[in-house]
């Protein structure tokens, strides 16, 4: 048999050798288990009683008397026939009647038995002895016909097993066969089991491997899925693990680019407008100042979305949940906007709903969704356009849909478009592409309420344009 050394990795060597000395273990029982029961078995078919010189095996003697009462359907006149049918059922065990000399000499005691009907009624006893027989030193044997039991065969005194040289020589012998074929089958068990045990520590000798891979930061390493079972599974599990944290570790990466990128152009702004103001290029006014605090407001409410961003996505963000009536707080959001519309020429519509219920929310949070929504409509919506906000009730929630006339986002940026800092016109700036916080902000607020956010691209009913649709429930 092939060693653990050339089955399994050294990392699982001390695995193999417990599992294959369990296998031996349960091997190890199984076969003595066999031998012992062949062993018993064997011995039992050369089981023999003495009685009255006849020497009769007990499973010829119930079938001789499940005979007799077949034929005289039950048991009348059977203790006068007891002595011929004990002959008949001796017929073919070693030779016939034995004298009861002999049988004494090879040490078989004479036996007692007695039959009973179904009914527990004494029918027949072999020593006609007025003497109950001792059922708790007997040995007893159902007699049936036709699978209903007719009767009980009561045996009293010790039976005789292996009586000749022969029996025992054909009783060790098939003890040995037995015990042969076991260790054969046991030696072939221990081999099919090292093979087993090899295809399951290989993969997990590979996934341990990789483990230490992503602990040591490769978050790029995969393991080899080779079987559709647990293992298999826990392959797959492994690889959909490192797949997420190197995508986490991506998105940190990109996310610490992204805030150095956009802190790096306001402080380059107010760093230059101090510059020049320290050289005297610029004089000291107050319409000198006004970039500089454009500037720092710009930064400070960045701040705030990173912050916010950060408490949702980490579940801390605090809601002051009250009830909020959606309708007036959409209406209200609308008309602090429609001075934006009416600039950039762009018809701004609320529809919402009659009756709509209550809803339990943080009031300035969900007002951040509406505005974040409304403002990323109208910044993409062209002149001439039009932005669309509706309410509307559904079953235990309330729907929000923001549509918008604009160019639409491209298929290949739908599913990044709530990502953190993501533009889909990266030559945009902040004044016209914003900071890139705003959706992410609104899908974490979204689901901070409990609801849902998904965008559609052109919407169904339009040939362009943008639609935001989200369910909060009630």
């Amino acid at each position: 048999m092939p060693t653990p050394h050339s089955l399994i990795p050294p990392l699982f060597q001390r695995l193999w050798f417990k599992l294959i000395g369990a296998f031996a273990l349960v091997i190890a029982v199984g076969i003595l288990i066999t031998v012992l029961l062949t062993r018993q078995g064997a011995t039992t078919q050369f089981a023999h009683l003495m009685i009255d010189g006849h020497v009769v095996q007990p499973p010829r003697l119930r079938q001789t008397l499940a005979d007799y009462y077949q034929a005289h359907g039950g048991w009348q006149g059977l203790e006068p026939q007891l002595e011929q049918l004990l002959l008949n059922a001796a017929d073919g065990v070693m030779g016939g009647m034995m004298q009861g000399m002999m049988g004494g000499v090879m040490g078989m005691a004479n036996n007692r038995i007695v039959i009973y009907d179904a009914q527990g009624t004494l029918v027949a006893d072999s020593s006609h002895s007025p003497s109950p027989p001792m059922t708790g030193n007997a040995r007893q044997w159902s007699i049936t016909v036709g699978g209903r039991q007719v009767g009980t065969l009561l045996v009293e005194g010790p039976l005789m097993e292996a009586t000749t040289a022969e029996d025992r020589i054909f009783v060790r012998g098939i003890t040995r066969a037995v015990l042969v074929a076991g260790l054969i089958a046991g030696l072939l068990g221990l081999l099919l089991a090292g093979l087993f045990v090899r295809q399951i520590t290989r993969p997990l000798a590979g996934l341990t491997v990789a483990a230490s891979h992503v602990a040591a930061g490769d978050l790029a390493v995969r393991v080899a899925q080779q079987s559709q079972d647990e293992l298999g599974m826990l392959a797959a599990s492994f690889n959909t693990m490192a797949g997420a944290l190197e995508t986490q570790e991506t998105l940190r990466r990109n996310l610490m680019a992204d805030v150095a990128h956009e802190l790096r152009t306001p402080l380059a702004a107010i760093q230059g407008t101090v510059e020049a103001l320290q050289d005297g290029i610029f004089p000291l006014s107050t319409e000198n100042l006004t970039p500089i605090h454009d500037e720092v407001l710009l930064l400070n409410r960045l701040v705030d979305d990173l912050r916010t961003l950060a408490n949702a996505e980490a579940g801390k963000l605090a809601l002051n949940v009250t009830q909020v009536n959606v309708a007036e707080l959409a209406q209200r959001q609308a008309d602090a906007l429609r001075y934006r519309a009416v600039a950039h020429e762009v018809e701004l519509t609320v529809q919402v709903a009659d009756a709509l219920p209550m809803l339990r929310g943080d009031e300035q949070r969900l007002g951040q969704i509406f505005a974040n929504l409304l403002d990323n409509a109208l910044r993409h919506t062209p002149a001439g356009g039009h932005v669309q906000l509706q309410v509307m009730r559904q079953a235990k929630g309330i729907q929000v849909r923001v549509a918008d006339s604009g160019e639409g986002i491209p298929a290949a940026d739908l599913p990044h478009i709530f990502d953190r800092f993501y533009r889909v016109d990266r030559s945009r700036n902040r004044t016209t592409g914003g900071s890139g916080l705003g959706l992410a902000i609104v899908r974490e607020l979204v689901e901070a309420h409990g609801g849902e956010i998904e965008v559609n691209s052109p919407p169904t009913d339009q040939a362009q344009g943008t639609e935001f649709a989200l369910y909060l429930p009630v």
